[in-house]
C-alpha cells in the first residue's frame, strides 16, 4: 500500500519542522547565555566578533578532526561491513571541509555587516549539526565492532568530542555539535559490549557538565565582551579630559608605544624643551632628554634610576632628571607608568612630567647658605641635625635611612704621619663618600673622623647596597705624598620610620648598628634590629656574671658519650662545659665563649676545662679518652705545650687518651704559629681532631700536611640524613676519605635510630649524640663504662 500525496508531503515536511524546533531551542539557549542584555549600539561589534573568534577556533578544531577521522577509518579499515561505515565517515569529511572553506572566506570577507555574522553563524550551526550527526551514526557502528584495543581508542575520542563544544563559541554553534554528539555517545556506550552502569552514570555527569560549561563560559564571554567594549569607550573619554588638563596646566603628558618610541608630543613638553617636533622622534627616554643627558649618567643617578625602570617595566614616580635647554641647565620631574593591553602584553608608557627648576635651585640655594664642615665641605653636624628632623616629619610619606660611618685605623695614621696627612685623608674620604650617595642624599662630618650619611629610600636593600658601596671605596688605598695609605669603615644603618621617629632615637640606633660592625669585625655594614639595645645590655651583664662564675663554682664539666658503633661500646667522650647562672639559668656556650675571649678569660676557662676532664677520665676504666675543646686563642699561648703535659702528669692520665680538638678557622686565622703549637703537642702523645669538620673552609692541604688523627663530622650533615640525598653523599665521602688517609671519624649529634643504622652502614666507626646518651657527670660516665664491662650494657646503651 503506498503513501496519499498528502503524507507522502507531510513527510517531507516533519524534518523541516524538526529542524526548526531545534533551531528554536538552540536560540533559546543562545539567548540565556547573553548574560547582560546586549546593547543595541553594541550588538554589531560583538557579533562580528563572535564569527571572526568562531572561524579561527573552528578552523583549528576541524584540522584536528579530520585527523581523528583518519585515525578511525585506519583502524577499522580492516572490519567487515565497513559500508556504513565509510558512509558517515564521508559525511563528516564533507562537514569539516565545508567549515574550513566557510571560515576560510569569512576571514578574507572585506566588509561584514550583523546580518551577515548573524546568517554565517545560523549557517555553521547547521552545519555542525550534521557533523554531531555523522560522528552520532560513526560512533555507534564502530562501538559495536571495536576490539577491547579499539574500544580504548573510541573511548579517548568520545571524551574529546564532549569536551571540543566546550571551546566553541557562540552557544548557538556549541549546542547545535554538543546535542547530537552528546545523545550519540550515551547510545554508543550503552551498545558497547558490556555497559557498566557506573560508567553510565559517569558518563551522564560528564555530559551534563559539558552543557553546563557551555551555557556558563557563553555567558561570561558575553558579559566580558561588553564590559572590554565600555573600557575602551571610558579610555577615550578620560584621554579627551587628560588633554584638556595638559592645555591648561604647567605640567605636559608623554607616552609611549610598545618600542619605546615616544608618541604624540604635547605641545606643552614642545615650549618647555624649545625644541621642534622633529627631535623627538626616537626612543624615550634619549628623545626627550636628549642624548647628551644619558650619555652623562652615573650609577645611582635618577637617570640610572630612570633607565634601570624602564628595562625592567615597572612604574617610576617623581624622578628628577637634569636637562640641558638652550644651554641652560634644567631640572623635570617625571612619572611614568607602564600599560598593559588585554592579554598582559607589554604597551608601552603613560607619563606625565613638569619642570621643578625652580623649586630645585630654591632647594640648592638654601643649602648654600646652610653651614658646612671647613675642610670637607661636606654638611656639619648643625645642617645634619637640620636635614634629620626635617626627614623625621616626613617619614611616614618618604623613609629614609641613616648611616652612621667610623673610620678603621684613621688614629694611627693621625698620630703616626701628623694632622697635615691626616686632614687630606679626611677630605679624600669626603670626596670618595660624595661619589657613593646620590645628589638628593646628604653626607655629613660629625667631628673627627666620623661621618653621616642620610639616604632617601625606603627600601632597606638600597640602603644596603649605597652602605656596601662606601665600604668598598674606602678600601681603596689613598696616595699622599708618595705614600700608600689604607683605612676601613664600618656602617651602622638604622631606618626610619621603622626604628624610630625622632633624631635622638635614630641616632642612638644607628651608634648600636655601628658597634655591632666594629665588635664583629670592622669594615663591615650592619643593620639596627630592635634586640640590639637589649642585646648590648645583657651582654655587659653577663660578662660582669662571667668574671665571677668560677669562684662561685658556677661552671661544671659534664661528658658526651662517644659509642663505636659496630657493638654499641663506649669509646671514650667529649668535654662539655655548663654555666648555670642563677639569675641567666643555663647560658649555652656558643653564647658565653665568645665573651670569655673578648674578656680574657678565656685562658682561665680553658684551664678548669682540661683539669676537670683530665681529673675525670683519669678515674674512668680501660682505655677510654677524653676530648676537649681548645680554643683558638689558647693554642697561640707559647706555654700551651708545657702547661698540657703538666695537666696530664698531675692527673696520671696517659698522653693518648686526651683528644684536643681544633676548629678549622683556627688553622686558617693563627697561621704557622697554631700548626707548629699543635704538632709539638702531637709528638708527645696527644691525639689531634679536627672538629665540626665540612663547616668551614675544609681546606684538605690540613689534611694532607698536618698528621690529624680524627675527623668530626659536625651535626648540620647528620640532622637530615635519609632525607637529604646531599647530606648522604657528604658523610659517605668523609668517611671513604679519613678512611684512605687512616683517621679515625666521629659523627656528631646523632638522635635518631635511622642516622644510627645509616652511619653503621656507611662504616662510621664512632657516634655521639643524645640517641646513646645525654652529657653525664664523670662518676656517672665511670658508672656507665664499669656496668658496660660487666655485662649491663643492654641496661645503658642497647635501648636505642
Amino acid at each position: 500500500m503506498t503513501d496519499s500525496p498528502s503524507t507522502a508531503f507531510n513527510h517531507q515536511l516533519q524534518p523541516r519542522r524538526l529542524w526548526r524546533l531545534f533551531a528554536h531551542i538552540l536560540q533559546a539557549l543562545n539567548q540565556l547565555t547573553m548574560g547582560s542584555q546586549i546593547p543595541s549600539e553594541l550588538s554589531e561589534r560583538i557579533h562580528l566578533d563572535q564569527a571572526t573568534d568562531f572561524s579561527y577556533v573552528m578552523s583549528a578544531i576541524s584540522l584536528l578532526g579530520l585527523s581523528t577521522i583518519a585515525l578511525i577509518f585506519t583502524d577499522f579499515f580492516s572490519v567487515p561491513g565497513t559500508t556504513s561505515m565509510l558512509a558517515t565517515v564521508c559525511g563528516a569529511l564533507a562537514c569539516y571541509f565545508t567549515i574550513i572553506l566557510n571560515a576560510y572566506r569569512w576571514l578574507l570577507r572585506p566588509a561584514a555587516n550583523q546580518q551577515d555574522a548573524k546568517d554565517y553563524i545560523a549557517k555553521m550551526a547547521r552545519v555542525l549539526f550534521l557533523l554531531g550527526l555523522f560522528w552520532c551514526c560513526l560512533l555507534i557502528i564502530t562501538v559495536g565492532k571495536a576490539n577491547p584495543g579499539q574500544l580504548n581508542l573510541l573511548y579517548g575520542i568520545m571524551a574529546g568530542c564532549l569536551a571540543t563544544p566546550v571551546m566553541v563559541f557562540p552557544a548557538v554553534c556549541a549546542f547545535a555539535f554538543w546535542c547530537p554528539i552528546s545523545v550519540g555517545i550515551f547510545i554508543a556506550v550503552i551498545a558497547s559490549h558490556e555497559a557498566d552502569l557506573f560508567a553510565v552514570l559517569n558518563l551522564m555527569s560528564f555530559i551534563a557538565l559539558t552543557g553546563f560549561c557551555i551555557f556558563y563560559l557563553n555567558r561570561r564571554m558575553n558579559e566580558r565582551a561588553i564590559n572590554a567594549i565600555r573600557v575602551e569607550e571610558n579610555a577615550e573619554v578620560i584621554q579627551l579630559l587628560l588633554r584638556d588638563f595638559e592645555e591648561s596646566a604647567s605640567d605636559w603628558l608623554w607616552e609611549t608605544n610598545a618600542n619605546m618610541e615616544l608618541r604624540n608630543v604635547s605641545p606643552r613638553l614642545l615650549q618647555v624643551s624649545r625644541r621642534p617636533p622633529e627631535s623627538f622622534h626616537g626612543l624615550f627616554p634619549e628623545a626627550m632628554l636628549g642624548v647628551a643627558t644619558i650619555e652623562h649618567t652615573t650609577p645611582g643617578s635618577t637617570l640610572e634610576r630612570l633607565q634601570r625602570a624602564i628595562s625592567e617595566r615597572s612604574p617610576f614616580r617623581d624622578l628628577v632628571v637634569p636637562v640641558m635647554v638652550d644651554g641652560d641647565q634644567r631640572f623635570w620631574s617625571l612619572t611614568g607608568k607602564p600599560i598593559l593591553d588585554k592579554n598582559g602584553r607589554f604597551g608601552g608608557y603613560h607619563g606625565v612630567g613638569s619642570d621643578i627648576t625652580g623649586q630645585r635651585r630654591q632647594q640648592e640655594h638654601i643649602s648654600f647658605l646652610a653651614r658646612h664642615d671647613s675642610l670637607t665641605k661636606l654638611a656639619n653636624r648643625m645642617l645634619f641635625t637640620e636635614v634629620l628632623h626635617q626627614c623625621c616629619d616626613t617619614a611616614d610619606i618618604a623613609g629614609f635611612a641613616l648611616l652612621c660611618l667610623d673610620l678603621d685605623n684613621f688614629k694611627i695614621i693621625n698620630d703616626t704621619l701628623g694632622h697635615a696627612t691626616g686632614d687630606a685623608v679626611l677630605v679624600a674620604v669626603a670626596e670618595r663618600l660624595r661619589g657613593c650617595i646620590r645628589e638628593f642624599d646628604l653626607a655629613a662630618r660629625l667631628g673627627g673622623d666620623e661621618f653621616a650619611v642620610i639616604v632617601i629610600t625606603s627600601d632597606k636593600t638600597e640602603a644596603w647596597s649605597i652602605a656596601g658601596r662606601i665600604v668598598e671605596r674606602m678600601l681603596r688605598p689613598f696616595q699622599f705624598d708618595g705614600q700608600l695609605l689604607q683605612i676601613g669603615v664600618s656602617i651602622g644603618i638604622t631606618m626610619a620610620p621603622q626604628d624610630g621617629g625622632t633624631p635622638a632615637q635614630l641616632m642612638q640606633n644607628a651608634d648600636l648598628a655601628l658597634y655591632r660592625a666594629k665588635s664583629d669585625g670592622r669594615g663591615v655594614v650592619r643593620v639596627f634590629d630592635q634586640g640590639m639595645d637589649e642585646a648590648m645590655q645583657a651582654r655587659r651583664a653577663m660578662q660582669a656574671a662571667l668574671r665571677q662564675a668560677l669562684a662561685r663554682g658556677e661552671l661544671t664539666v659534664l661528658f658526651q658519650p662517644i659509642i663505636n658503633l659496630k657493638d654499641n661500646s663506649i669509646a671514650g667522650a667529649e668535654a662539655l662545659l655548663r654555666w648555670h647562672h642563677p639569675k641567666f639559668g643555663n647560658v649555652p656556650p656558643a653564647q658565653f665563649i665568645p665573651l670569655a675571649e673578648e674578656s680574657g678569660l678565656i685562658e682561665d676557662i680553658s684551664d678548669f676545662v682540661l683539669r676537670q676532664a683530665c681529673a675525670a677520665a683519669a678515674t674512668w676504666p680501660g682505655e677510654l679518652t677524653i676530648a676537649v675543646n681548645v680554643s683558638p686563642l689558647l693554642i697561640r699561648n707559647p706555654q700551651i705545650v708545657t702547661h698540657i703535659m703538666e695537666v696530664l702528669a698531675a692527673n696520671g692520665l696517659p698522653p693518648e687518651r686526651l683528644e684536643l680538638e681544633v676548629v678549622e678557622s683556627a688553622m686558617l686565622e693563627f697561621g704557622r704559629p697554631t700548626e707548629d703549637a699543635l704538632r709539638q703537642i702531637h709528638q708527645h702523645g696527644v691525639r689531634i681532631a679536627l672538629d665540626d669538620f665540612g663547616t668551614g673552609y675544609s681546606s684538605l692541604s690540613y689534611l694532607r700536611r698536618f698528621p690529624f688523627g680524627k675527623v668530626k663530622i659536625d651535626s648540620s650533615f647528620i640532622r637530615d640524613l635519609g632525607h637529604e640525598k646531599a647530606d648522604g653523599s657528604i658523610v659517605l665521602a668523609i668517611i671513604g676519605l679519613a678512611e684512605k688517609m687512616n683517621l679515625q671519624v666521629t659523627a656528631e649529634g646523632v638522635e635518631t635510630k635511622e642516622q644510627a643504622n645509616i652511619l653503621r652502614i656507611y662504616g662510621c666507626p664512632q657516634a655521639q649524640g643524645f640517641l646513646f646518651h645525654y652529657p653525664l657527670t664523670g662518676p656517672e660516665l665511670a658508672g656507665l663504662a664499669v656496668a658496660q664491662n660487666g655485662g649491663g650494657r643492654a641496661n645503658t646503651l642497647d635501648q636505642y
